[in-house]
């Protein structure tokens, strides 16, 4: 079953991955980006990353992943909770389920005593920036790429 899961997870993984290419991600995903970005996950699980899905009649319909990092000595070395990758299939969203995914994350952060929750969100993609801001995460800094 966990087996099943974890494709599953990897299937929205790239599903997520060509979204965010038509909203603007200017780094392609490669061919196996998927496979290994779960056997990276499934190493940290536990320790310094988190995995939250979210199931229906037995379908995964959307996952959570989070990191703990420390910022940088000069912003006082504090624990902090890194939100990498939301993503819900998109005939489920907006009913709940992305809120339950980041509140599972959010309640893991805080039991692993982290200050601050952290995200990147594709700046063209108001849809989750509109969520995000919902939530309660407020725009901080603007990522720039030139490639």
């Amino acid at each position: 079953k966990q087996d099943e899961a974890f494709e599953s997870v990897r299937k929205l993984f790239e599903e997520m991955y060509a979204y965010m290419r038509e909203h603007g991600l200017m780094l392609d995903l490669t061919a196996d980006g998927a496979q290994k970005w779960i056997k990276s996950v499934q190493t940290g699980l536990g320790r310094f990353g988190g995995l939250f899905v979210c199931e229906l009649n037995e379908e995964v319909i959307g996952f959570a992943h989070g990191s703990i990092r420390l910022t940088p000595d000069y912003l006082g070395s504090q624990k902090a909770g890194l939100i990498t990758h939301v993503n819900v299939r998109p005939e489920y969203r907006g009913k709940g389920a992305g809120r339950a995914l980041v509140k599972a994350l959010e309640k893991w952060f805080e039991e692993a005593n982290t200050s601050t929750v952290e995200l990147q969100v594709l700046a063209a993609n108001d849809t989750a920036i509109g969520f995000w801001e919902k939530l309660g995460y407020r725009r901080e800094l603007h990522q720039y790429r030139k490639i």
